[in-house]
């Protein structure tokens, strides 16, 4: 007998999860109301969100992550599981490129979006959908973005430098636990436009579009903390030639 499948990876196949993706699916369309003749790119487990982009003459391609294969099967259209390091596909090859969970349980995600940035045609834009550090993944539990890398806003935009891309849009949704915003339809629109009006910054869910950035390539900063004993110890330049002067006279 087979295990039975987690919650977290069935969880696009029941009510929760398909009022998740309509949800999300307006938020994406706000960003991309028109593609027409256009290619669409879903990266990681972004499949079931690509019928929500775009008609029938768009061209949408999902790539899942080995991890992520299940989700494929609910994606009509053209699929493949990929390297997220290695993307199979030739430079500049899509006007947009879709991420989520795309960064799920990877300790280096500028590997990932840096390799769809390869792939991203240069007036192309990315969408970028992941948890909020504010609490976000908590209240997501039983849902696969309680699995993914959460970020604040700075941030994000720190890495995308990194990548060669630039944050130009935002968007939050899902500003309660998903056990209650997933409930219906209704109930989560509702709830997410007065989570906007009374409560900005609240949402569980961070939507980020981003561009092609040829001059922003920022490496990320490495902190490096520095005791006090060698604060002290570190001579000023000035004092240097001061201290100088003074055993040559």
């Amino acid at each position: 007998m087979q295990n039975a499948m987690p919650c977290e990876e069935c969880f696009y196949g029941t009510p929760p999860g398909r009022v998740c993706v309509s949800l999300l699916g307006e938020r994406m369309r706000w960003f991309w109301p028109e593609l027409k003749n256009q290619s669409v790119l879903g990266l990681g487990g972004a499949v079931p969100y690509l019928h929500a982009l775009g008609d029938a003459s768009t061209l949408r391609i999902g790539a899942s992550f080995g991890a992520m294969r299940g989700e494929m099967v609910l994606q009509p259209g053209p699929c493949c599981v990929v390297d997220p390091a290695s993307l199979p596909f030739e430079p500049q090859r899509f006007d947009r490129i879709v991420l989520v969970h795309a960064l799920q349980g990877r300790e280096n995600p500028l590997t990932v979006l840096r390799s769809a940035a390869r792939a991203l045609k240069d007036d192309g834009r990315l969408l970028m959908v992941v948890p909020s550090r504010l609490g976000g993944r908590a209240r997501l539990r039983r849902t696969p973005f309680a699995r993914d890398a959460s970020f604040t806003r700075p941030k994000l935009r720190q890495l995308l430098a990194a990548a060669m891309l630039r944050a130009e849009q935002w968007d939050e949704a899902l500003f309660l636990p998903a056990s209650q915003v997933c409930h219906t339809l209704r109930r989560g629109r509702r709830m997410d436009i007065a989570g906007k009006v009374l409560c900005p910054g609240g949402g569980s869910l961070i939507l980020v579009e981003a561009v092609p950035e040829m001059y922003s390539a920022l490496s990320l900063p490495v902190q490096r903390k520095k005791g006090w004993f060698a604060r002290i110890r570190t001579p000023l330049a000035g004092m240097v030639g001061a201290s100088g002067a003074g055993k040559t006279s």
